[in-house]
């Protein structure tokens, strides 16, 4: 079957940054605020040796008599600073007694109110400022300013280890894979040709043995991002390079002579490229990086909801390939087993069926990239949204998801706009085109 033809629209693939994408809004406002102090300080400076001046100089009692006059403006309006203030102060002290509802995810916590201890769950506290922490071993790894009315308040414990993401190749020649049975969370999406890759997470524990690895493409770039992770891959496409430096994301590349990577006999190059994540670590900590702990969309809870429409098996497509992907729930291990092309997927070491505890589906607009010669894609990830649907515990819970920036999480979020919550375990994220088959048995 032939791929679709390509639009005539210029493709946003096709237009790599510049320069690096938006910067942290902390960088931002740090930056900003450097930028403001020096202006300050020169301003008053300014005002000083002008003020010494007319001290000095008889000509400038205009000036001084001036100088007094804005003088007694800028006391004016201090004064009147104050006395709002102070009514404002007033105000919020006058305020009732609210309550906070104080969530902690993905871990265990010590939870802080005001620097004393405090079980999660709904407070009553009184009216004006307060802060929220959480901390592991007497370290703080979250906190949240309370707001002024009754809310949640959402405190997250990071992962283990930094973010580290693994491009694995699924062409027939590389199957089974290795390694994926480790992952925290493992994206599928279409390359070119009607064939699939993998793009596999780990953030809270390493596999020995990972691969057929193989080269990135952007938007697996931006579905790593979501965590932080620094990328292991083999070569790139022009925007996967592209994106992966704007984003300055941590790499290791064969291509680029970068460790890590071996070959092995037993399989035709260039589907023979392995890897060991611990040891990744260890060479992107030596250049600096595995800096990033986070959690992207995943939030998880032993007692997350289940969905009111079972859903014992799936089946879903990558519209207009003829290649197919199917979940059956085993209620006994609480999993989804995985099958691909109508067989299990299982892993290459271990003979393991890969078998997570929940799975997406994330419907995109796919498009192909104009004038590629390869028949690359686009995955329209970045400022794009869509439907969403959740399978865990073998029901099936709809959704929308959205990610606003490269360097944002996506969102995925509930009928109710509250994020999904998902039992523990091990999630595969399927990102197909708009319009692909998903049959569901209940």
């Amino acid at each position: 079957m032939s791929p679709p033809a390509a639009p005539q629209a210029a493709s946003p693939a096709q237009r790599p940054p510049a320069t690096a994408p938006e910067a942290p809004a902390t960088e931002a406002n740090a930056a900003a605020g450097n930028a403001a102090g020096p202006t300050s300080n020169d301003a008053s400076a300014t005002r000083a040796a002008t003020s010494g001046a007319n001290a000095t100089d008889p000509t400038a009692v205009d000036g001084n008599a001036a100088g007094a006059t804005a003088a007694d403006a800028s006391a004016t309006r201090a004064g009147a600073s104050a006395a709002h203030a102070t009514e404002a102060n007033a105000a919020e002290a006058s305020a009732p007694e609210r309550t906070l509802d104080v969530r902690v995810w993905n871990g265990s916590a010590e939870v802080q109110l005001d620097g004393r201890t405090i079980p999660p769950g709904p407070v009553r506290v009184a009216a004006g400022p307060h802060q929220l922490a959480a901390l592991v071993d007497g370290d703080v790894v979250d906190r949240a300013d309370a707001p002024p009315a009754d809310a949640q308040i959402d405190l997250i414990v990071p992962p283990p280890l930094a973010g580290l993401a693994i491009m694995i190749e699924n062409q027939a020649d590389a199957r089974p894979q290795t390694g994926l049975t480790h992952a925290d969370v493992v994206y599928e999406a279409l390359a070119e040709g009607g064939i699939t890759r993998f793009i596999a997470v780990f953030v809270s524990g390493d596999a020995p043995v990972v691969g057929p690895v193989r080269s990135l493409r952007h938007y697996f770039a931006f579905l790593a991002a979501d965590y932080g992770a620094d990328v292991v891959h083999i070569g790139a496409s022009p925007e996967g390079f592209a994106w992966r430096d704007a984003m300055n994301m941590g790499h290791l590349d064969e291509s680029a002579g970068d460790p890590g990577i071996w070959r092995i006999r037993s399989r035709p190059p260039p589907h023979n490229a392995y890897t060991d994540t611990a040891a990744d670590r260890g060479f992107l900590v030596q250049r600096g990086r595995q800096r990033n702990r986070l959690w992207g969309p995943l939030r998880f809870d032993a007692r997350a909801a289940t969905g009111d429409a079972p859903a014992e098996s799936m089946t879903l497509g990558f519209r207009p390939w003829a290649y197919r992907v199917g979940y059956t729930w085993d209620a006994g291990s609480e999993r989804y087993l995985r099958f691909m092309e109508g067989g299990a997927h299982r892993d290459a070491e271990t003979s393991d069926q890969i078998a997570p505890a929940t799975v997406v589906v994330q419907f995109a607009d796919v498009e192909a990239i104009p004038a590629d010669p390869k028949l690359r894609l686009d995955v329209d990830l970045v400022g794009g949204s869509g439907d969403l649907v959740v399978f865990s515990r073998g029901t099936r819970r709809d959704g929308t998801w959205s990610k606003a920036a490269p360097r944002t999480a996506t969102q995925w979020l509930d009928a109710h706009g509250d994020p999904f919550v998902l039992p523990p375990g091990q999630v595969w994220v399927e990102v197909v085109p708009l319009g692909s088959p998903l049959i569901v048995q209940p």
